[in-house]
C-alpha cells in the first residue's frame, strides 16, 4: 500500500452507508479529510461505490459524503476514499479532522 497524503486518526464513530442494493451501519476506525476505514458485518466490494452519513458529533447532523470508492476490503473492514462532497459538509469534515490534529 502506498503512503497516504493525508494523516488518519483512530476514532470510533458511528457510520450509515449505502450503494447498489445495500444499505448498512457501521463504526469508522480511522479518519482523515479524504477517506476513512469502516468496520461492519455487511460485504463490501473493492471498487463498490458508497454513500456515507458520518456520526463525527452527537451534538451535530452527520457529515454526508455524497460519493465514495471501496478502495480496500479485508474481512469485515473496508477503506473508502471520498469522491464527492458538499462544500459544507467537507469544511465540516476538515475542521472535525484538525481539531483530531491538535489533540494528537
Amino acid at each position: 500500500m502506498e503512503g497516504r497524503k493525508y494523516t488518519r486518526f483512530a476514532v470510533q464513530l458511528p457510520v450509515s452507508f449505502s450503494g447498489d442494493q445495500l444499505s448498512n451501519e457501521g463504526t469508522i476506525l480511522n479518519v482523515s479529510a479524504e477517506g476513512c476505514a469502516i468496520t461492519a458485518d455487511a460485504v463490501v466490494g473493492a471498487g463498490a461505490y458508497l454513500q456515507l452519513a458520518m456520526q463525527l458529533r452527537e451534538s451535530e447532523e452527520p457529515v454526508q459524503v455524497d460519493l465514495a470508492a471501496v478502495r480496500w476490503v479485508s474481512a469485515k473492514r473496508f477503506g473508502v476514499e471520498f469522491i464527492k462532497i458538499r462544500v459544507e459538509e467537507g469544511e465540516r469534515l476538515k475542521k472535525f479532522v484538525k481539531a483530531l490534529e491538535s489533540t494528537a
